[in-house]
């Protein structure tokens, strides 16, 4: 089992044993998809030479550069949920490895701006894109009912996992 994960279900149905077999079906699909996504987290990261949360803020900050939007160490904390002082150790480390640019906010100098260095788009590229590829192909295979079907079971799944509210009985 990857780690990080905690098994929640067994072939012979231990937690949902009132549960038929085809429901059972669809609970073993979403852990062996959780499973395949944290072996690939964990191959990007060594493939990458780079931790989980180097990965999330580089990919934040791409995201941010993508909507003309400024990529502020400030902001990176606040979306990653870690101290100023863990951001200022992450942004040294990819500053470090070649990945970002610090630079000052150019009419407020106390705060610093963050920006990708053009090979870090392409490693990320490099390293996600096909697989990225292929899950588009996927979901384009699909037809736009069972595509609004999957979109609600899984944002009805990530409700009850975030234990928010967005886990409601059915569509809308």
């Amino acid at each position: 089992m990857p780690e990080g994960t905690t098994e929640s279900s067994t072939s012979d149905g231990y937690w949902y044993d009132r549960a038929d077999p085809s429901t059972l079906d669809v609970l073993e699909a979403v852990r062996r998809h959780r499973e395949a996504e944290a072996l690939m987290r964990r191959r990007m990261r060594d493939d990458m030479d780079m931790g989980d949360t180097d990965v999330a803020a580089l990919r934040w900050i791409i995201r941010q550069e993508r909507a003309g939007r400024d990529a502020t160490s400030a902001a990176l904390a606040r979306e990653l949920g870690i101290t100023t002082a863990a951001v200022t150790k992450l942004v040294g480390r990819l500053v470090a490895s070649g990945h970002l640019e610090r630079s000052q906010h150019p009419s407020d100098r106390r705060v610093m701006l963050l920006s990708t260095r053009p090979g870090a788009h392409e490693r990320l590229r490099r390293t996600l894109g096909p697989m990225h590829e292929r899950m588009l192909q996927l979901a384009v295979s699909l037809t736009p009912d069972e595509r609004a079907i999957v979109v609600d079971f899984l944002d009805r799944l990530a409700g009850i996992v975030e234990g928010g509210d967005r886990a409601g009985t059915g569509p809308a």
